[in-house]
């Protein structure tokens, strides 16, 4: 492919919801009955939605942007239907191996963009590629993202569900006409328009393979627990090997229908932390008898605590969550690391405390993977990072 061979395709519609939202680099569209003309020396594809062309979006990948198993046919097309013959087939799987060839290969999608760090002296709008560190879940509509370059600097940006439903913590964007919020004093932070776009990579994109490489910074979480400034943090990570597994929300977990799934992951945050007396929050635990026992008895030493947690979905109920931290089975050991003899060893009750502090601290997330065992769930594969 010729630097020059390119073209624009635009879509005129009456009404948004009539107009394809493309959430990712790299898959393939098909437009009817459309026009061509040159624009600024550039191929420009005209269609009219409202009068007689359409559209028709087909997944590059094996799994759809939302993360639905791709069919042969397109996952999204405008009208009550979409036809799709033998001829449609073959074209789109050529289609699908050159895409995903020519994305493994080149940086695509990183052309005329700004990065973060230069993002806080751009006076007009501009496209950017970052990776998603963390996405917050604000309420019922809107999602916060965290967001890094690898430039030095850390942005966050709101992104409506309804529009964006296929981002989550991991991936790498591409995000169309973004301002620089200059009135924000806490953070940074990036504002979008009706018109701005968040879209994904192809798994085998180079740029989505460069920017998995960017790291957390920690340290402006890090500063703002200890200011005690009430900045949202996520105070812990999940084990790499769930990263692809969808969040969840309390409200699913526990009044959702019944599901042969018994792994799930969710986001919460702590109201309180049971024993209250942390001396007693490390026990014995026998695992002849399957008995737990007084710290200073003989056994395993084990965390046993509850956590009384609620979320985004359960905020307005008058209900409280207990997520279980029981590590006797290995289940959560790492959450907090190794368990002790709260009575004895003075060091690890004060570190448990600041643990519990930060965990009951306004703003404080928590990040986990859990089990469910008998209609309870256990905290599993997950640890606190501060």
């Amino acid at each position: 492919m010729k630097k020059n061979d390119s073209a624009q395709v635009v879509i005129y519609a009456k009404k948004f919801e009539d107009l394809p939202i493309v959430h990712r680099v790299g898959d393939i569209i098909r437009v009817n009955r459309c026009s061509l003309r040159m624009y600024n020396g550039q191929k420009q594809f005209n269609a009219n939605v409202y009068y007689k062309s359409s559209w028709a979006l087909f997944s590059t990948d094996r799994l759809t942007p939302i993360g639905i198993t791709a069919t042969a046919g397109a996952f999204a097309y405008s009208g009550a239907k979409s036809s799709f013959t033998k001829k449609d087939g073959d074209i789109v799987n050529t289609m699908k191996k050159w895409a995903s060839s020519f994305c493994a290969q080149n940086v695509v999608g990183d052309g005329k963009v700004t990065t973060l760090k230069a993002a806080t002296k751009a006076s007009t709008q501009f496209d950017c590629v970052a990776r998603v560190i963390q996405v917050f879940d604000l309420d019922q509509y809107t999602n916060e993202l965290k967001l890094s370059d690898g430039s030095g600097e850390t942005f966050y940006c709101l992104a409506l569900k309804l529009k964006f439903p296929h981002l989550r913590s991991g991936v790498a964007v591409r995000i169309r006409s973004a301002n620089f919020d200059d009135n924000s004093t806490q953070k940074r932070v990036l504002t979008l328009q009706h018109y701005s776009n968040i879209m994904t990579f192809t798994s085998g994109s180079k740029l989505g393979a460069n920017l998995a490489k960017v790291s957390d910074d920690r340290s402006a979480d890090r500063a703002a627990l200890k200011s005690g400034k009430n900045l949202r943090v996520c105070l812990s990570e999940v084990d790499k090997k769930h990263a692809n597994l969808p969040v969840s929300t309390l409200h699913d977990l526990f009044h959702g229908s019944n599901s042969s799934q018994s792994t799930f992951r969710t986001s919460f945050y702590v109201s309180k932390v049971e024993p209250s007396n942390l001396t007693d929050a490390c026990m014995t635990y026998d695992k002849k008898t399957k008995k737990h026992g007084a710290s200073s008895g003989k056994g395993e030493l084990v965390h046993r605590m509850q956590f009384l947690a609620k979320d985004v979905s359960t905020q307005f109920n008058n209900n409280v969550y207990r997520i279980l931290l029981y590590t006797h089975e290995g289940l959560g050991s790492n959450f907090f690391g190794k368990a002790s003899n709260l009575n004895k060893d003075a060091a690890a009750l004060k570190k448990l405390r600041e643990q519990v502090s930060q965990l009951t601290r306004f703003n404080s997330w928590v990040d986990a993977v859990v089990e469910r065992r008998n209609g309870y769930f256990f905290i599993k594969d997950t640890r606190m990072i501060f």
